[in-house]
């Protein structure tokens, strides 16, 4: 069975700068700015004030779908909401290197562009891992076993996180003794 219409609003906060043009949204607020295109995915995207408050935000509206599709719906609101948070607060992930057999040594690179991975389980390889533009690496020395990744773009923030954590997955060993490896700690705003 089709829907014959699905809407949802999302409000705009103050201080933030939301455009629409052709299902590309770009996002402006204090800490800087943010674009995404939704081009794949057929719906209507208006700015215009929300019913219950009626304060500026957004209407998204998706004709003639069925129930999966409607679910993308959501998902383009969470997508958006997410960037209005990253403008306005930022996104904030601590990783931990856990460690008993070999002691792990990192190092940030270029100002916090890149993290370089030695002596992984008395690995003579060093991995190296790039972070995408936007996404800061810190690592205070007086926390040795935490780093810091800072960034507006909650994808891209995840997305370094992912890449850490599997360049230190292991194989060919027994996971529940080898527990060695750098896992987020904590997420947040």
């Amino acid at each position: 069975m089709k829907y014959i219409v699905s809407e949802q609003e999302l409000e705009i906060p103050e201080g933030v700068a939301v455009d629409v043009n052709a299902r590309t949204v770009t996002v402006k607020g204090p800490l800087g700015k943010l674009t995404k295109s939704f081009s794949h995915i057929p719906f209507e995207i208006r700015k215009e004030n929300t019913k219950k408050a009626n304060k500026p935000g957004l209407r998204f509206r998706m004709w003639l779908q069925k129930k999966k599709r409607n679910a993308v719906l959501g998902t383009v609101r969470s997508i958006i909401r997410n960037m209005i948070q990253g403008v306005t607060v930022g996104y904030k992930f601590k990783m931990v290197l856990a460690y008993s057999h070999f002691p792990i040594v990192v190092n940030v690179l270029d100002g916090g562009k890149a993290l370089e991975i030695k002596n992984f389980l008395g690995f003579k390889i060093n991995k190296r891992i790039n972070a995408p533009e936007g996404v800061i690496i810190t690592r205070k020395e007086e926390e040795k076993n935490n780093l810091t990744l800072q960034g507006i773009d909650l994808e891209k923030v995840s997305q370094c996180c992912a890449r850490i954590h599997q360049s230190t997955v292991i194989q060919d060993k027994d996971l529940r003794s080898f527990l060695d490896g750098i896992y987020v700690q904590d997420a947040r705003l």
